[in-house]
């Protein structure tokens, strides 16, 4: 399901076999058209883009195949197919329709819907997180990790692959068990104004992702422990109308209690 209240329009599927993209406007719930594509079992994601007749899809398995349609001609643009892999999210860049951001339980990606006249191909830019501590670390390079500089006497540098006496795809894609730490795990996102998201980290990280550069930073760490009362917190809320205000400030309470340090005059008010 997916809604775009700037032209108000709303799209869904149906739950079948091969099933199909339905366009309706809002709030009278006329039909608009019908997108039909090779899918067997279900989409699990559908957006709107919010300038222009875009819509990108994503299906279930078998196909796992990510889709970017024009509704209002009812053209099917491009698709990229990913076996195995699960998306929890998916949107569009507000200020530009040919970024999407792509998001797993692990892992975020920017796809770029690249243009030459009317040909339309998906290209797609993995985003570095930080690992569970928060730390970004740099790029290393994992094919020829360990240099000895020009000195003759260790001999030439080999790949780690060649060393533990990989070859073929696996020497390629080959990566030492010390270089890999789980990422922060990404629950949801926002993107702002500036064609920057903001993504919310299930271990309580905020992070900043560049969206050109395909880069991450931490905008907030850990939150700091909680309070007993409950304190208004201020929050940034996306409006959904980049022209207007982008970012909205807003200000949100607990919905449970939460723990605070005890102060001196709770002690002088309980009963001896």
């Amino acid at each position: 399901f997916a809604a775009n209240g700037n032209r108000q329009v709303l799209a869904f599927s149906d739950r079948r076999l091969n099933p199909v993209i339905y366009i309706y406007t809002f709030p009278e719930l006329s039909k608009l058209t019908e997108l039909k594509g090779n899918v067997q079992l279900d989409y699990t994601l559908l957006a709107f883009s919010f300038r222009g007749p875009y819509l990108a899809s994503y299906s279930s398995l078998p196909e796992f195949v990510l889709s970017v349609w024009n509704w209002q001609e009812n053209i099917l643009l491009c698709s990229e197919s990913q076996p195995g892999v699960t998306a929890t999210s998916l949107s569009f860049n507000p200020m530009n329709w040919q970024q999407l951001c792509f998001v797993t339980e692990s892992s975020v990606s920017i796809w770029h819907i690249e243009r030459n006249n009317d040909e339309h191909h998906l290209k797609q830019n993995p985003v570095k997180l930080p690992d569970g501590q928060g730390t970004v670390s740099p790029h290393k390079d994992l094919f020829f990790p360990v240099s000895h500089s020009e000195d003759p006497y260790h001999g030439p540098d080999l790949p780690v692959s060649a060393i533990a006496g990989l070859v073929g795809d696996e020497a390629e894609t080959f990566m030492p068990r010390d270089y890999l730490k789980p990422s922060v795990r990404p629950t949801a996102h926002c993107w702002t104004a500036t064609s920057e998201i903001y993504m919310g980290c299930k271990e309580g990280y905020v992070l900043a992702i560049d969206a050109e550069r395909c880069s991450a930073s931490v905008l907030q760490q850990k939150p700091l422990p909680v309070f007993w009362q409950q304190q208004p917190i201020p929050c940034l809320l996306f409006s959904g109308n980049p022209e207007v205000s982008p970012v909205l400030p807003v200000t949100c309470y607990p919905s449970v209690p939460i723990q605070r340090a005890p102060r001196k005059e709770d002690s002088e008010t309980q009963p001896a």
